[in-house]
């Protein structure tokens, strides 16, 4: 089943990001979210409780370890993903943005990222990305433009795992419940 993965503004409050996820996770199927190395530990432990998985992006793994979060989300594979791991929590998943690169994503995928993640929308030609990769590979992919309830069209066909909401959900607790629901009606 598609769920739903959270990229949180870096320019929103703390309390914003909080009160907009909790709407989203009662609206439908989340499961992760990349969050601002701004957040506490106490926001991360509140954003777990709602049954989010918490990624840091593009940050010291440290970060990752002193708040507790579960995970780190890399955008390029300048270090090995084995090397990343010694420095992060044993149970510490890890996510890389792959662009539109098949080769960065096969890459990742040889070297044990958890699960990758394209730009689709940058994509010229070609069988689309999030379908290619579910043909041939087993893990997880996470189309990582934000997508509107119209553009599910064209990609609910290609079987994403994960589905990214428009920005517009962050603009409010009730904006995220609408932005979710309406993705999530395109799901039946």
């Amino acid at each position: 089943m598609t769920q739903f993965y959270l990229v949180a503004p870096t320019e929103l409050s703390t309390a914003d990001i909080i009160a907009c996820a909790t709407a989203a996770c009662a609206a439908g199927e989340c499961s992760s979210i990349i969050v601002p190395e701004t957040v506490k530990t106490e926001d991360v432990t509140a954003l777990q409780a709602l049954g989010l998985a918490v990624f840091l992006q593009d940050v010291e793994p440290r970060i990752v370890s002193r708040l507790r979060a579960d995970g780190l989300h890399i955008n390029s594979m300048e270090h090995a993903i084995v090397d990343l791991r010694m420095s992060l929590p044993r149970d510490a998943m890890v996510g890389v943005g792959c662009g539109v690169s098949r080769h960065a994503a096969m890459e990742a995928s040889e070297q044990g990222a958890d699960y990758i993640a394209f730009t689709q929308k940058k994509q010229t030609g070609g069988e689309p990305l999030v379908k290619w990769w579910n043909d041939i590979a087993e893990v997880p992919c996470v189309p990582f433009d934000a997508v509107s309830a119209e553009e599910l069209a064209v990609l609910l066909p290609q079987k994403p795992d994960f589905i990214r909401p428009t920005d517009a959900m962050w603009a409010s607790p009730a904006d995220a419940t609408r932005v979710i629901k309406e993705l999530s009606a395109k799901f039946i």
